[in-house]
Order: C-alpha cells, then structure tokens, then sequence
C-alpha cells in the first residue's frame, strides 16, 4: 500500500512540475503537449536513475548485512536493469519498490502526451485555417 502511494506522489508531482514548465512555453497544443512528453521522459529517466543508484555497491554481501539487515542468498544476488533489481534475498531488493512503476507511469503519461501531440499537430494541418476554426455563419 504505501509503495501504491509513494508512486502516486512521484507522478503528481512530476505532472505538477510538467505542467507548470509547459504552460511557460511559446506555442500552441501541439507544441506545448510535446514538450509535456519530453518533461514526462526527462521525469523517468530521473526516476530509473534515482533507483540505478541504489543497486551499486562495492561489496554486496557487506550493504546487506550491515546497512540494511538482511543476509545475502547468493542465488539472488544478480543485477537486472529493465526491470531494476538488485535483490540480497527473494524478499528484499535494494531498489526501492516505488521505482519499477514510477518509470512505467511516466513512460505512459509520455506516450499519451505524445499520442495527443500528434494527432494535434494532424488536426492542425488538415483544417483550412491552421488550426484555427472560422465562424462562417456569422458573416
């Protein structure tokens, strides 16, 4: 439950920070939505490296035992780097449990933002006044 709640505070507030960076932006939907999908990515590339930095240590066994009490089953001692691991036993791993899904949520909120930038940027370029819809009924 509370890794559930640590990642919902990372996304709002990396979303909090995306939106208030964007809205200071020159330019119309489009680029202001791409823009959104580069800050969503800078935010998860943030994250995967905030919990990459977890998983290095220079002496395994001595992290796990003494920094964090638990004793290290060389069976899973191995490294993964998609999905971060860098476990000391099957029930703890050195990376946070937060990070893993943090990355994912970012990663999705990139590609709708960028899903939406495009289909923006196509709506833009097919009407006839740039995006901009004229009222022809009132002249």
């Amino acid at each position: 439950m509370l890794t559930f709640f640590v990642v919902c505070l990372w996304t709002v507030l990396g979303a909090l920070l995306v939106g208030a960076v964007v809205r200071l932006l020159p330019g119309g939907p489009p680029a202001r939505r791409a823009a959104a999908a580069g800050g969503f990515l800078l935010c998860a590339l943030a994250l995967y490296l905030w919990g990459a930095s977890h998983m290095f240590a220079t002496d395994i066994e001595e992290t796990c035992t003494l920094q964090h009490h638990q004793p290290l089953e060389p069976a899973y001692g191995q490294t993964s780097l998609v999905p971060l691991h860098r476990r000391c036993n099957a029930h703890f791993d050195l990376v946070p449990p937060y990070v893993n899904p943090g990355v994912v949520a970012y990663l999705v909120a990139c590609a709708c933002c960028l899903g939406t930038a495009v289909r923006a940027r196509l709506v833009e370029h097919r009407s006839p006044a740039g995006g901009r819809e004229r009222n022809t009924e009132a002249q």
